[in-house]
């Protein structure tokens, strides 16, 4: 990347990360004009979807022990609770559930397990911050607490209240193309969970489909169409993406998600929530980095999920490239200050000549 255009994609990146852009909210508003404003300048060829969901959107959260008030983040989703239960690691029905570290499949678990709520909190080897989760697709209210409030919740009778309200909200996807023949997905999604402005997760993600889309239109020749899309919605399920493919997967061969990316620790996630990614292109990947000389790890991260979910699940050959461990996800520590310029532009380089010579992979 030129050094000009990096400094104009740094200035840009500011102004677009310097919001929250929870759905619905005014931060993201003026992030869609925003890159309304982008296409529009460069007088590119585009496409809007809107769709309409509805979500419980959490707007206060409290824990009281005796006469002490704990303040608490509830995760989207979470439904409106005042009652009274004991916190506890080991729990039973009717407990509220004290889970370290919450996944998915944990948060399940405690809902199966008959807990009420879900209380969670940063392990030890991270910085002690409230998680402002995204929607876990349970139907009992999951809120974070500081890491050093445990002790004072731990075994103790809490009364947990969650005060949320269900709104009907708009999303808006964007998508551009280019090229012909059968497609490969670019996808990253724009939105956040509530409070952060998620510089890392995903903020440069989905500026990076900008900027390479600009870029391959001048200059494109390999036989596939490249589908850029930019997702709305993922944090509150992963609901963009799954509109856009109520129209279909026709053609469509591979799918590349860009989430996490721009910060320490680049990696490739062979395997995450959804089971193992594409074989053949995550063989491509390693390839290209051997030949370039570009060194990035490959892992696992069971936990992780993403917006290329839905294509694995379709049979689609998938990518994952994020950042692993990633130790500021929906935090307030993910913001503009967190990015690594250094791995923005080594993803914007290593992707950019990917796309260009995977025909010869």
């Amino acid at each position: 990347m030129k050094s000009e255009r990096l400094e104009f994609f740094k200035d840009f990146a500011y102004k677009v990360l310097s919001h929250n852009r929870l759905l619905g909210t005014e931060g993201s508003r003026r992030v869609r004009k925003l890159i309304e404003s982008f296409l529009d300048y460069g007088s590119c060829n585009y496409k809007k979807e809107t769709f309409f969901i509805k979500k419980l959107i959490p707007e206060e959260a409290w824990l009281t022990v005796g006469q002490e008030k704990i303040k608490g983040v509830a995760y989207i989703g979470s439904m409106s609770i005042e009652k009274k239960a004991y916190a506890k690691r080991q729990y039973i029905e009717g407990d509220i559930a004290l889970v370290p570290d919450l996944t998915k499949e944990k948060a399940i678990q405690a809902q199966q397990k008959g807990a009420i709520a879900v209380i969670t909190y940063r392990s030890e080897d991270k910085a002690d911050a409230y998680v402002h989760g995204h929607d876990m697709g349970v139907n009992i209210p999951i809120v974070s607490i500081k890491r050093e409030d445990v002790p004072k919740v731990e075994d103790s009778e809490v009364l947990l209240k969650v005060k949320s309200s269900e709104r009907n909200i708009e999303g808006v996807n964007f998508f551009m193309e280019i090229g012909r023949g059968p497609i490969i997905y670019l996808v990253s999604h724009m939105d956040t969970v509530t409070d952060i402005y998620g510089a890392v997760g995903n903020g440069i993600g989905f500026l990076l489909l900008l900027f390479l889309y600009e870029e391959l239109r001048e200059n494109y020749n390999a036989p596939y169409r490249l589908r850029f899309l930019i997702t709305d919605a993922r944090e509150l399920g992963m609901e963009g993406i799954r509109f856009h493919l109520t129209k279909g997967l026709k053609h469509v061969f591979y799918c590349i998600n860009l989430e996490g990316i721009g910060w320490h620790n680049p990696a490739v996630i062979y395997r995450d929530m959804g089971g193992y990614n594409g074989e053949r292109i995550n063989e491509m990947f390693c390839k290209h980095l051997q030949d370039i000389k570009v060194n990035i790890d490959f892992c696992e991260a069971r936990e992780r999920d993403g917006d290329h979910l839905p294509f694995k699940e379709a049979g689609i050959q998938t990518l994952y490239l994020s950042s692993h461990p990633f130790t500021i996800r929906h935090t307030i520590y993910d913001n503009y200050d967190a990015i690594s310029w250094d791995h923005v532009v080594m993803w914007y380089e290593v992707i950019l000549s990917f796309l260009r010579r995977f025909h010869k992979l």
